[in-house]
């Protein structure tokens, strides 16, 4: 897994075709005896040749009720908590599902709020499997702050970790998707994973949704679009936590 998490970084600009020749070299040596990396490649591949086809149909408004149909039959339910191999599983199924939905989602906008929300569940299963949290400690929210601003310029605001809220701060990552690039600050709340999102400069109207297996909060700060997500967290709990991480980005 270790020599995983050095690639995973890499697989982005691979399969956009903008790897260096030593990237090239490096990935596609590590692809031959990894079926797992393999895995993630065709299906970022495959998603990317789908959507792409699509943008210009993505311009076109959703006829009514379609999005509301389409989230109401991926409502989540109760799930144990997965192991990495788990984790992984999971992470093959969102990203074929992804496949699907966006092939139904031909008339949704590209704006959408629950494309947005599909591609952020996707990478929150896939970004929590890369780190492998169970060894770490926790993070120092200053230090990640000046870490993205020397590292690219970007002014995000960290909540730190707060034993009464029950979250701890674990990690960060610069997360390239399909829609634009986010910060991404990686939580535990006991013995869930919990993402916050900053999207640098958009803004999204306030929305709550369930989303392959996942719920997400979604509220815009200081011109910034932010996204909780996560999965299997009581809507109790849910709502405690993305209070106290909106409280902290305003």
């Amino acid at each position: 897994m270790t020599e995983c998490r050095r690639i995973e970084s890499l697989l982005p600009p691979y399969v956009d075709g903008e790897a260096t020749p030593d990237e090239v070299r490096l990935i596609e040596s590590h692809l031959g005896s990894c079926d797992v990396c393999q895995a993630q490649v065709v299906s970022e591949r495959t998603a990317r040749v789908i959507l792409r086809a699509r943008v210009s149909a993505l311009a076109t408004p959703a006829p009514p009720g379609l999005r509301t149909r389409i989230v109401a039959s991926l409502q989540p339910t109760e799930q144990p908590a997965l192991g990495w191999r788990g984790r992984l599983t999971a992470f093959a199924a969102a990203a074929a599902v992804l496949v699907l939905m966006i092939t139904a989602l031909e008339f949704v906008p590209l704006q959408s709020n629950v494309l947005f929300a599909a591609q952020l569940a996707i990478d929150h299963v896939r970004c929590f499997v890369a780190e492998q949290l169970g060894t770490m400690s926790a993070a120092d929210a200053s230090d990640l702050e000046r870490q993205y601003r020397n590292d690219y310029g970007w002014d995000v605001r960290v909540p730190p970790s707060n034993d009464e809220v029950g979250i701890t701060l674990m990690a960060a990552r610069r997360c390239p998707f399909w829609l634009g690039d986010h910060a991404h600050l990686l939580y535990r709340s006991g013995d869930r994973d919990v993402s916050l999102y900053v999207t640098q400069g958009q803004e999204r109207a306030p929305a709550s949704l369930a989303v392959l297996g996942h719920v997400e909060r979604i509220w815009t700060a200081n011109g910034n679009a932010y996204v909780v997500v996560a999965r299997g967290v009581p809507a109790d709990e849910l709502d405690r936590i993305a209070g106290y991480l909106e409280a902290r980005t305003k």
